[in-house]
């Protein structure tokens, strides 16, 4: 039975409606993909690389705004009074971020009813996928990386790429953020890999017990210091191919690596780097391949000699326990 007129889950039901097939995500990916096919149809292969997403809006018919966004930071659709709509992108944001919250936009005129409202891109790390207003803004994300990254050429591109650097200047490549990058190359990788993102975080026991004002200890370390020092290397949260998934492989949160190795080398250093390492993540233990790769980190988010936060891709080397739960998490799919 249909939703009711006019609610955020009758917009999600026409679109799979729309597109023919049998569940939101698939329908979003479909009706990207059509959008890029048919722009290429028309304009041919992007050159130069990548794809043009403002040209593509145009495209579609979306009107661009020189006006702000008036309720995001950072991007926004809304009726132009002309029975159509305009985009309203923030100038001052990254280009990886105005172009992925462009391909955001465009998605959200795959739904019904497109132009009856302001559709602001809200943040990505603060959504209730139960709640049909937040998963849409998620398939909005999943559409807005099909679109960043055509699987055209993605697919092609991906398979040539097997290091750190090779994965960083496919995010060059793409103009897109090494974060998202690192989330699509796990996404499309044939073989059973997981992009594993960390940053410098507190074991969970530890939070709200270290680094509290009225705490003296023995070695008169000051509260700061000592929550500085506890600061390790955790998994935030993980985005794995489907062979890793169907092998029963599972990498939990929290855990945290060691202040060596490649995954602390890119950390420390600042650089992509390769290697091996044995990596103690619970039920997932074992040796792995990794691919290493920073990521921007602001001032406060970093660790206790100013390391960055590190997007990797890890590949398991020996046999490690199958286990039948799986794990997704993380803040949107693509941001």
């Amino acid at each position: 039975m249909m939703a009711p007129t006019g609610t955020t889950k009758y917009l999600i039901d026409g679109l799979v409606a729309s597109a023919g097939v049998s569940d939101p995500v698939s329908a979003i990916r479909l009706k990207a993909t059509q959008a890029v096919d048919s722009f290429v149809a028309i304009f041919g292969e992007p050159d130069p690389f990548p794809l043009d997403l403002v040209a593509l809006a145009s495209f579609l018919g979306i009107k661009r705004s020189q006006a702000p966004p008036s309720f995001s930071p950072d991007a926004e659709l809304a009726p132009d009074g002309y029975g159509g709509v305009e985009m309203r992108v923030n100038p001052d944001r990254p280009v990886t971020r105005r172009r992925f919250s462009i391909g955001h936009e465009i998605t959200h005129t795959f739904f019904p009813e497109f132009t009856t409202h302001v559709w602001p891109r809200a943040n990505s790390r603060q959504r209730d996928l139960s709640d049909p207003d937040d998963y849409l803004e998620m398939l909005c994300d999943v559409g807005a990386a099909e679109l960043v990254f055509p699987r055209r050429w993605f697919t092609r591109d991906a398979l040539r790429v097997d290091s750190a650097c090779g994965i960083a200047k496919l995010a060059d490549t793409y103009e897109a953020s090494r974060e998202a990058t690192v989330r699509r190359y796990a996404e499309f990788h044939l073989e059973a890999v997981t992009a594993v993102f960390f940053g410098w975080k507190l074991k969970p026991t530890e939070k709200g017990r270290l680094g509290r004002a009225e705490q003296t200890n023995l070695l008169g370390i000051s509260p700061s210091e000592e929550l500085r020092d506890a600061l390790r290397l955790r998994v935030q949260y993980t985005v794995p191919s489907i062979s890793f998934s169907s092998a029963g492989h599972f990498v939990p949160r929290d855990k945290s690596v060691k202040n060596r190795g490649p995954i602390y080398s890119a950390a420390s250093t600042g650089e992509p780097t390769d290697g091996e390492a044995e990596l103690e993540l619970g039920q997932a233990r074992g040796t792995y391949g990794i691919h290493a790769i920073p990521l921007w980190t602001p001032i406060d988010e970093r660790g206790p000699n100013g390391e960055f936060a590190v997007a990797s891709i890890i590949r398991p080397l020996t046999t490690i326990p199958t286990i039948v739960k799986t794990f997704r998490g993380g803040p949107g799919l693509f941001d």
